[in-house]
């Protein structure tokens, strides 16, 4: 009884030390607050529309994340949505900081899996599959489909798209990477013009997704972070605010279920 009970003590004192461990790390990299309410729940999301003023702020201090914060020219758009999550890995997977770099990658690289991804349609209120198509293609004009190039690093390399989704339709988009010791990251934006039924929405690069993974050893830390400049068609602003949302939110869902799977 006295073993179990000491056992006990020890497991709760270092899952306490464990977790002040990692507060320490969130906080070298983020607001004190906002540290505080990741470590607590897991995520921390800020979705912002025509607010005069508003500004990304839940971007790490990182690199890769500070070249997602410059991913767009001019004022910032009237809509964007961050999202910061936490993700503990099991066991088996935890290592030494930038260890996973490698698998990152090769998941960050692999857009044909995400072909049949599926959303929360809130207008709809029912799941939706998020991309119908996607797939590398070689180049703007042939667009012909070729293998996801996983090989190798994926510093500085450039991607052409094909994706097709059943709000706007079948369109181009590019995407670039970059990678550092610890930290994997995919900047996306669109080629062509997005339209919704006869509505043109969206210009050629007015939607832009950056997605930065930052591998900590026993955490993975992730960072959304969605602009878009559209048309303000009345009755048609809430749908397109929303869409963007819960998007970003499977987009983070599909990265985690394609880690979960390598090993």
């Amino acid at each position: 009884m006295k073993r179990t009970v000491l056992a006990f003590a020890f497991a709760f004192l270092m899952a306490v030390l464990g977790a002040e461990e990692v507060s320490d790390r969130l906080s070298s990299l983020l607001p004190a607050d906002v540290a505080t309410e990741l470590l607590d729940k897991g995520i921390v999301q800020s979705v912002m529309y025509r607010k005069p003023g508003a500004v990304p702020r839940l971007a790490p201090a990182l690199a890769l994340a500070g070249e997602a914060l410059s991913f767009w020219e001019g004022k910032e758009p009237p809509f964007f949505s961050e999202s910061l999550y936490l993700y503990k890995k099991n066991g088996q997977r935890v290592g030494e900081r930038g260890s996973e770099r490698g698998d990152i990658s090769v998941i960050l690289r692999s857009l044909s899996r995400l072909k049949g991804v599926e959303y929360y349609s809130t207008s709809r209120k029912k799941m939706r599959t998020l991309y119908e198509k996607s797939y590398v293609v070689d180049g703007e004009k042939t667009r012909k489909r070729v293998d996801d190039p996983v090989d190798g690093s994926a510093d500085g390399l450039t991607l052409l798209a094909v994706q097709k989704d059943l709000t706007f339709g079948e369109y181009l988009y590019e995407y670039k990477y970059r990678e550092t010791e610890d930290t994997v990251a995919f900047y996306s934006r669109n080629l062509e013009t997005l339209s919704y039924a006869i509505f043109d929405l969206i210009d050629p690069s007015a939607l832009r997704t950056s997605l930065v993974v930052h591998d900590m050893g026993d955490y993975l830390l992730i960072y959304n972070l969605t602009r878009v400049s559209f048309t303000a068609i009345p009755g048609m602003e809430a749908k397109v605010k929303a869409s963007f949302t819960t998007r970003a939110e499977a987009v983070y869902k599909w990265f985690v279920s394609e880690y979960e799977k390598r090993k």
